[in-house]
């Protein structure tokens, strides 16, 4: 059901004098005046996702009365009763989150339906970390306004300072063991908090952030296949080697396909050392050539150049003891579509003679089709060849002035079925992000989570926050008067992305990169 915030005004619909929803051949004389659908004071639009639970439903205009209206809620008729506007009725409290259709009937209106959602329980998030001056800093976010008494009366001792609504920050004389939030505190639209929410606050230290969300997020899917990328440079062949046992596959950059077929580089060598220590298989990453778009046509339409690259290629398998190949052929143009496909058929008999496979990483399609981004890649086609689909579901916001999650949930939900359309579910990977993106002006910057988290901290009059429909958490602060957010993604957010995995029966999840990630990251999966 679409997912829609009710309108704050009343939805009247006009029965006499010009067209209204209601128009037609009246069986009967037609109210005069207006008829008013209301729930709670606010109009009950079709596809409105935030009714509360105790609905009083209100159908108001001069001379309406029961004789001329009927009206059932999930097939159930409702009693309707006689108003000094109308007529009412009561509804039984409904389930949060349970979805309903209601319809009515006016004499000599044609029936309306209406689609509705309860609202659900109200998330909560909270984040804690020491500023730069010792103290200990908490705030929280609300996903709906909660009651302001019963809250203060949950946390007696905090001193309160409210941004607007929905945003909270809290301070000790002295800070408890640990911030505890009590489930069932009532909020906005007859919601009532989720939880309860627990946040330790003894031993945070400076720089580093700690958050707690409600409802908490689904465990790892059993068994759970993680690939993990790899650049030559400390920090990821560090993580590489912390962290090998806990991967299905490492793959290490370093290969690239020239316009002319031939392959420069080779695969990352502390990578294939850690693999071999670990007894983990390697499948390492080909790029295409870096001038761009016009290399990568060049290649894919010399059969002469593609021949050599998969000879290449094969060789290296061999040479190296590689177990596959992931081809990653990004800013390919989209003419190439068939192109690129071709060629990866070729590639994947290559590499199967070799005992090796092939995954093929591509840009998400939208819902609505392909985009300039992603027209290269045929999905099923590539399935089809390929032994595995790595969907690049990350970079949602990239653009100067376009500040926002790195892969929102929403988002990401929204990228994987655009992109399974006719390919077989436990053929796809989930490509998930390790990294931050901060936006500073018409600066942009991306990079490892630790050291972008401790940069913001360190900012003088940080804010958390947290988007609950994409579940991602953001630090704003405005050094210099330049307006500045974080979003990143740590431990518990990408816990909520890799539930696809699980949901939808993918084949596991890519990482991007080792080295970028929060170190919690790797204690969830």
């Amino acid at each position: 059901m679409p997912s829609r915030r009710a309108s704050l005004g009343l939805l009247l619909l006009i029965l006499a004098g010009c067209a209204s929803p209601f128009a037609g051949t009246p069986s009967s004389a037609p109210p005069e005046g207006l008829v008013v659908v209301t729930a709670g004071g606010t109009a009950l639009d079709d596809g409105t996702d935030d009714v509360p639970p105790t609905l009083e439903l209100g159908l108001e205009g001069s001379g309406v009365t029961p004789s001329m209206v009927s009206a059932s809620l999930d097939g159930h008729p409702l009693t309707l009763t006689s108003s000094s506007r109308g007529v009412t009725a009561s509804v039984a409290p409904m389930a949060y989150a349970s979805e309903h259709q209601l319809v009515i009937d006016v004499a000599g209106r044609p029936q309306e339906e209406i689609g509705f959602q309860v609202v659900d329980e109200t998330g909560v998030s909270a984040a804690a970390w020491r500023g730069t001056s010792g103290q200990v800093v908490c705030q929280v976010v609300f996903e709906r306004a909660p009651d302001r008494a019963a809250l203060a009366a949950a946390l007696p001792q905090a001193q309160f300072q409210w941004t607007d609504g929905t945003h909270l920050s809290l301070a000790w004389a002295i800070p408890p063991p640990s911030l505890a939030i009590p489930a069932g505190l009532a909020a906005a639209r007859g919601s009532v908090l989720d939880g309860p929410l627990t946040l330790s606050l003894t031993g945070l230290t400076t720089g580093h952030l700690r958050r707690a969300t409600v409802p908490a997020a689904a465990p790892a899917p059993a068994g759970l296949k993680v690939t993990l990328w790899t650049i030559d440079d400390a920090a990821s062949n560090g993580s590489a080697q912390a962290h090998a046992a806990a991967t299905a596959v490492l793959s290490p950059t370093g290969w690239e396909a020239q316009a002319d077929g031939s392959l420069q580089g080779s695969p990352d060598p502390a990578t294939l050392v850690t693999a071999q220590a670990a007894g983990r298989p390697v499948w390492a990453l080909l790029a295409n050539d870096k001038i761009g778009a016009a290399g990568t046509d060049q290649l894919l339409n010399s059969p002469t150049a593609q021949s050599a690259l998969v000879a290449a290629v094969a060789a290296g398998v061999r040479t190296l003891h590689l177990a596959g190949v992931n081809l990653d052929f990004e800013d390919v143009p989209g003419s190439d579509e068939a192109a690129l496909t071709a060629f990866a058929g070729a590639l994947a008999t290559g590499l199967h003679a070799e005992d090796a496979g092939l995954s093929v990483d591509v840009i998400p399609h939208t819902e609505a089709g392909v985009n300039s981004a992603s027209a290269a890649y045929d999905d099923p086609g590539l399935a089809a060849v390929a032994d595995h689909l790595v969907v690049l579901a990350y970079d949602e916001h990239t653009a100067p002035g376009d500040p926002g999650p790195v892969a929102g949930l929403a988002w990401q939900a929204a990228e994987l079925a655009g992109s399974l359309v006719g390919v077989a579910a436990d053929k796809v990977i989930l490509g998930i992000p390790l990294y931050a993106r901060s936006w500073s002006g018409a600066q942009v910057t991306s990079g490892g989570y630790a050291p972008l988290v401790a940069d913001a901290l360190s900012e003088p009059g940080v804010a958390y926050d947290y988007d609950f429909a994409d579940a991602t958490p953001e630090l704003t602060s405005a050094p210099g008067g330049v307006p500045t957010q974080l979003w990143f993604d740590d431990a518990d957010s990408l816990l909520r992305k890799v539930a696809a995995v699980g949901q939808l029966g993918l084949a596991g999840i890519a990482t991007w990169r080792a080295g970028f990630e929060d170190p919690a990251f790797w204690s969830v999966i």
